[in-house]
């Protein structure tokens, strides 16, 4: 599955975009050179290069819109508007599965020589800790330092997903993805004090 690519960004970027996360399910970012990414979108070299600088912009744009699909899925709850977690989890869990070997990609990044990359990394875990602090402070006032835990749970989220989603949907079948789901699911709930299923407080 490929993310959505709004159509006014033009064919050529569409077409780049595209092409990085199919490489990226064969190869480690540092062995896609401009080069094997313009082949793989059948375009030239120089058309690459008007529009981007390197293919660390490349990878930063093809995030960017995957982090748009996980903000999507994942709304109702941030947002407070669905107060249901389970739904808004498993999307997110989906979005990671879909996309694991890009993300993948940038979560390496972070600790490699893709400045760029490396700074939407960072970015995107600090945004997701702050949103979820709030979510936390908001509709679960009886949890105890709402930041702490909420970094606490994207941080094992994001591990157990880059380990087990880290090679795309194939790699993985459609019940250990529901096993693993469930395992941080019930995570969740206990670090809320919420019972899994209905998700009411825990007396």
């Amino acid at each position: 599955m490929v993310p959505f690519v709004p159509p006014d960004l033009g064919e050529s970027i569409a077409k780049v975009l595209l092409a990085l996360e199919r490489l990226l399910e064969s190869y480690p970012i540092e062995q896609i050179t401009s080069g094997r990414l313009a082949r793989e979108a059948g375009i030239s070299r120089s058309t690459f290069y008007r529009q981007y600088a390197s293919v660390d912009d490349v990878l930063v744009q093809l995030f960017d819109h995957v982090i748009n699909e996980m903000t999507v899925v994942s709304d109702g709850w941030i947002s407070g508007a669905n107060i249901h977690l389970e739904p808004q989890l498993r999307g997110l869990h989906q979005v990671y599965l879909n996309h694991g070997p890009l993300l993948r990609a940038v979560a390496d990044a972070e600790v490699g020589e893709l400045k760029a990359t490396s700074e939407a990394y960072t970015s995107m875990m600090a945004m997701w800790d702050e949103a979820v602090t709030v979510r936390i402070t908001e509709s679960y006032p009886w949890v105890k330092q709402p930041a702490l835990v909420a970094h606490a749970l994207n941080a094992a989220d994001e591990r157990l997903m880059y380990y087990d989603y880290g090679k795309g949907p194939d790699s993985i079948s459609e019940e250990l993805f529901e096993d693993t789901f469930k395992v941080m699911y019930r995570m969740w709930c206990s670090a809320l004090g919420i019972q899994p299923g209905s998700e009411e407080p825990v007396v």
